[in-house]
This record gives C-alpha cells, sequence and structure tokens, in this order.
C-alpha cells in the first residue's frame, strides 16, 4: 500500500494504464505456456516427473512462440490499446513471458513438495525487491517501462530463489527437453488428458479475461488513461477484500475439500454471515472514507476515481461470497458447471461493458460492477446446489439482511454529501449494534481469524 501511494504520485494516469494492459496481456498469455498441464501435474498421483517434464518443455517452446509472435504483432496491440509505446514495450519487453511461465512452473513444483514457507519467503523475496528498487529508481526515472521491468524482476527473483531451493534437475533431463522424442511424450501427456486440460485451460482464461474485462475489453474503446484511473480504483477498492478473503480462506477452504456437504453447508452459512453483517459494511465504510482520502493523499489527479470506487463495491462485496467457495464445483466433480458459468459471466460482462461505454466510461464500469454483482450472487447459488442446500431458506437468509445493507448504503450516502464526520457516526453507532447484538458472529470472526496468525 505504501508503495502504491508514492507510484500513484509519481507515474501518470496514462503509465498506470499501459502498465495495466502491458501485465494483463502477458498474464493472460501465461495461461497457454501450461495448458493446464500446472493442474495436471499437481492433482497427478502417478507418472509425476513425466508430468512435471511436460509441463515444463511445454512452458519453454509456448514462452518461445509467444515471445515470437508479441515483436511481430507489438505495433498492432499498440494500435487496438491506443498507445504506440504500449505496441513498443510488447515488442521489446515481451520475452519476459519465459519469466512469468517458469515462475508458475517452479510455484507449482513447490505447492507439490508441500514447501509452502519458502513460497511465502519467495512472495516475500519478490515484493520486498520489487518495492524498494520502486522507492529508489521510479524517483529519479519516472518511466512506465522501469515500473514495468522493475516489477519483473521481483518476478525473476522469486524464480531464481525457487530454483535454487527445489530438487535440481539432472543434466540429462535437461538434454531430454530438447529432444523431439520427449516432445512426443509432452503431446501424449496432452492427449491423453485433453478434456481435463481443455477445461482447466477455457476455465482459467474465461475467468481472466472475464475478471479484467474493464482493461482488456474495454481498453481497445478508450483512451490508456482511463485504464489508469480503472486500475488506480481497482487497486485501492481491492486491498482490504483481499486481506479479509486471505485471511479466512487459510481455515476455510482446507474445510471444503476435508468434509462432507452438511459441514461445508454449515461453514458456508457462518461465513455468509460474516461477510453480511461485518464484510460487506466494512468495504461500504472504507470506500466512503476513500471519498475524502483519495483528495487529501493524492489531491486532484485521480479524483476521476471516486465514482469508480463506489461502484466497485458491487464487485468486491459480493465476491466475497464468491471467492471462498470458487472450488466446490471441482470438488463436486463438476468443473463443467463452472465453465459454464464463466462463458455465461464473459459474454454478459462484456455486453454491459459495450452498453455502457456508447454512454461513459464510469457507466460502463457501473453495469459491469452489476452484472458480477448477479452472476457472483448466481455462482454462491450454483455452490450450494450442488451442495444439497435448501435454497428457499438461503434466500430468505439473504433477504433478511437486505434492509440493513440497504439502510447503510442509503445513508451513507446521504451523508456523504456533507463530512467524514456523519459517514463515522453512521458506522459507528453499527458497529456498537454489532457489539451488543452480535456476539456470536464477533467471535467466530476471531476465532477463524486466530489460526491465521
Amino acid at each position: 500500500m505504501g508503495l502504491f501511494v508514492f507510484l500513484a504520485k509519481w507515474l501518470t494516469q496514462d503509465d498506470f494504464g499501459i502498465y495495466r494492459s502491458f501485465s494483463l496481456i502477458l498474464v493472460l498469455l501465461t495461461y497457454f505456456t501450461n495448458l493446464g498441464l500446472d493442474y495436471h501435474y499437481l492433482v497427478s498421483r502417478k507418472q509425476a516427473k513425466l508430468n512435471f517434464h511436460a509441463l515444463l518443455q511445454l512452458a519453454l517452446i509456448a514462452s518461445l512462440v509467444i515471445t515470437l509472435l508479441l515483436v511481430g504483432s507489438g505495433v498492432w496491440l499498440g494500435e487496438l490499446y491506443h498507445s504506440r509505446y504500449l505496441g513498443k514495450l510488447i515488442s521489446v519487453l515481451g520475452g519476459l513471458i519465459f519469466v512469468e511461465a517458469l515462475r508458475r512452473v517452479a510455484r507449482v513444483k513447490a505447492q507439490k513438495l508441500l514447501l509452502f514457507k519458502e513460497l511465502a519467503l519467495a512472495e516475500t523475496l519478490n515484493v520486498f525487491l520489487y518495492s524498494a528498487l520502486s522507492l529508489v529508481l521510479i524517483f529519479f526515472w519516472r518511466k512506465v517501462w522501469l515500473f514495468i521491468v522493475l516489477f519483473y524482476v521481483g518476478n525473476l527473483a522469486e524464480l531464481l530463489y525457487l530454483a535454487a531451493i527445489l530438487p535440481p534437475l539432472h543434466r540429462a533431463d535437461l538434454t531430454r527437453l530438447c529432444q523431439t522424442a520427449w516432445l512426443k511424450k509432452t503431446l501424449s501427456v496432452m492427449g491423453k488428458q485433453r478434456a481435463f486440460l481443455a477445461n482447466v485451460s477455457l476455465i482459467n482464461i474465461f475467468q481472466m479475461y472475464s475478471s479484467n474485462a474493464p482493461v482488456l475489453f474495454l481498453g481497445a474503446l478508450v483512451a490508456p488513461n482511463y485504464l489508469g484511473i480503472y486500475f488506480f480504483a481497482s487497486q485501492l477498492i481491492a486491498i482490504p477484500v483481499g486481506m479479509f478473503t486471505t485471511s479466512l480462506s487459510q481455515v476455510f477452504f482446507p474445510l471444503l475439500a476435508q468434509n462432507n456437504a452438511s459441514s461445508n453447508l454449515q461453514g458456508i452459512r457462518r461465513y455468509t454471515s460474516l461477510v453480511l453483517k461485518i464484510g460487506i459494511p466494512a468495504l461500504f465504510a472504507y470506500a466512503l472514507a476513500l471519498q475524502y482520502l483519495v483528495p487529501l493523499i493524492w489531491g486532484n489527479k485521480w479524483l476521476e476515481a471516486l465514482p469508480l470506487i463506489l461502484a466497485l463495491v458491487l464487485y468486491y462485496g459480493t465476491s466475497l461470497l464468491h471467492n471462498p467457495i470458487s472450488s466446490i464445483p471441482y470438488i463436486c466433480r463438476k468443473p463443467s458447471w463452472e465453465l459454464i458459468w464463466n462463458l455465461i459471466t464473459l459474454i454478459l460482462r462484456i455486453a454491459a461493458l459495450a452498453i455502457g461505454s456508447r454512454v461513459s466510461f464510469s457507466f460502463a464500469v457501473l453495469l459491469f460492477c452489476i452484472v458480477s454483482a448477479v452472476m457472483h450472487l448466481a455462482f454462491y447459488y450454483l455452490s450450494l446446489a450442488l451442495l444439497k442446500a435448501d435454497l428457499k431458506e438461503i434466500s430468505l437468509y439473504l433477504l433478511s439482511h437486505l434492509p440493513v445493507l440497504t439502510i447503510l448504503g442509503i445513508a451513507g450516502l446521504y451523508a456523504l454529501s456533507y463530512s467524514l464526520i456523519y459517514p463515522l457516526v453512521i458506522f459507528s453507532v453499527y458497529c456498537l449494534y454489532l457489539v451488543l447484538a452480535e456476539k456470536a458472529t464477533l467471535q467466530d470472526l476471531m476465532s477463524l481469524l486466530k489460526p491465521a496468525n
């Protein structure tokens, strides 16, 4: 967060938009360097060595092909996203796909070996190095290309650290990666697992493109500065959501895989209560506070992000219900259900952005967030249906919380036109209500957070 404060002051809206477009294009293309073989390697219990070598060989070959394609298509991508500079960066820095692809391979290998402590250290090294270099160098050279390079320097450091602690590949294994005979084995693995790989790849690609459609799709219709404004707003509002879901998921996710349906339903009910009574109100209070903090910290430079921050409460608030149970279709052996959901969500989000863009960028983002909120709730119901829950009872439970959330929302927005003190008073009263009347909910929250600490 501290780094983000400085970067938002030092870099322009165009810089943020170019960085976000570049990074998301690379992230999207990274899925084509593994095509689901990473998931196959993680879940496979036999022929682990063969599956790993197939994953590594595909990563190297696909990265080389993608790099060459980016060199040739950089100018076209720059024109698509209304930035010649972006096109130049893609042509020159497209080879960074190797870092992303191999980092993914190393992380999957570490997960397979249950090296979770080492993974955490690698991530810490990544963030520390990237942040330290950015704070020092970008102060003197406030260039977006330097920002991009430093970000991937952090990723490279993570890759090298993981490569150092993982069991080394033998020389014979490295030689095989360049052999046609081993490529045939890789293609054989992919052929045998084509159904699984196709499902996983499509789910990942649809989900990634869909959730980042305001940049990847809308970026072809608007100037880069709008993407920078959206990136700024989404980063600010996503920070508390990430902290909330990460802390709770450390306890919640393992239970989904180990418990039976009835236990999972009980856990989801407890988590839903936390989201409705604490998560969403806290997120909305934070979004209101940002309406004052953004002008105070960053001045008038990012004022256009203020309405986007409020709209994104719909997206990230409902994602609190969706994200922690996203593994249920896999647990219930119904990945095709999630694939269908992702495809429908992608179509609806793009339609919302296309329609909204005819009015304004802000309206397009608002429609995107409304559609996303509906689809997050749809996934919530889909998951509960797989667990054979009583959907009527769940609906009544959700509706019972709607009046309080509505009152908080209307009162907060109304008080926003006066002074920061009024929204603070409103949410202070609500917090007092939680302490006095919702002690069980607060105890649930503390019991879930305690193990994560």
